[in-house]
Parts: C-alpha cells; sequence; structure tokens
C-alpha cells in the first residue's frame, strides 16, 4: 500500500524579484550555479521550499535573519559553502527575494546590500505600494 504524497502547507511563498524587462536576476544567478554545481543549486532550492513550509511563526535566525531595516536574507548551507537570497516581506506571507549570492565572508557587502535596497525599491514602485 503506497502511503498519500499529499502536499505539505507553506507558510509563506517566497518570489524572485522580476525586473521592468522581466528577467529574473536570482533565477539567473540560481542557472548559474546548476551550471557550476547541480547539488548547490538543489540544495538552495530545497532550502527556499524548507523556509516556505516551516511552521513556526518566528522563523530560527540560522534560515532567516534581518540584516538591514528592510532587508532580510534567507540562509542556505550546502556543505561549507552558504548561500544567502536577499529578500524583504511584503505583506505576511510573501518574500521577495532580490539577490542571490555565495557568501565567502563573515559580513555582507555593502554592494550587494545596495542592491537588494534598490530593487526593493523598484518592485515596490512598480506595485504602488508603500515602503515600511
Amino acid at each position: 500500500m503506497k502511503a498519500s504524497s499529499k502536499p505539505r502547507e507553506k507558510f509563506r511563498l517566497v518570489e524572485f524579484f522580476k525586473k521592468a524587462d522581466g528577467t529574473k536576476p536570482v533565477g539567473d544567478w540560481l542557472r548559474e550555479v546548476r551550471a557550476i554545481d547541480k547539488a548547490c543549486a538543489q540544495s538552495i532550492a530545497i532550502g527556499i521550499r524548507y523556509f516556505e513550509e516551516y511552521p513556526a511563526a518566528v522563523v530560527p535566525t540560522n534560515i532567516f535573519e534581518k540584516v538591514t531595516a528592510d532587508i532580510w536574507e534567507i540562509k542556505v548551507h550546502h556543505g561549507k559553502e552558504q548561500f544567502r537570497l536577499l529578500s524583504f516581506p511584503v505583506g505576511r506571507s510573501v518574500i521577495i527575494a532580490v539577490h542571490g549570492l555565495a557568501k565567502r565572508t563573515r559580513a555582507l557587502l555593502d554592494q550587494d546590500l545596495k542592491l537588494a535596497e534598490r530593487r526593493r525599491t523598484e518592485y515596490l514602485a512598480r506595485k504602488k505600494l508603500k515602503p515600511g
């Protein structure tokens, strides 16, 4: 007898930021990672899914952590490698991932944070949402 494979409930949804020209920089980055190492890309995808399905109201900081006033990072580990998706929440259950990177140092680079902030501002302007 086969066990039912009922889909797991998602508590939040991670969407990739879409630029005005329709491209998705995080999706492009993930494809680049996949071209280099399929196992890393698979770990990132599984990490995103795990984050979406994490049932607690407060996700632990080893998975999701606030890095600026408006930007959060979704953390994914693959062996000794660390990957980050810089993102921001929209409402209570949607997270917009605006920048993906392999983290090689303890601190995030200022240029990565500025890029994430610019993409957040662009997203909110296009959706006509108020920052904050």
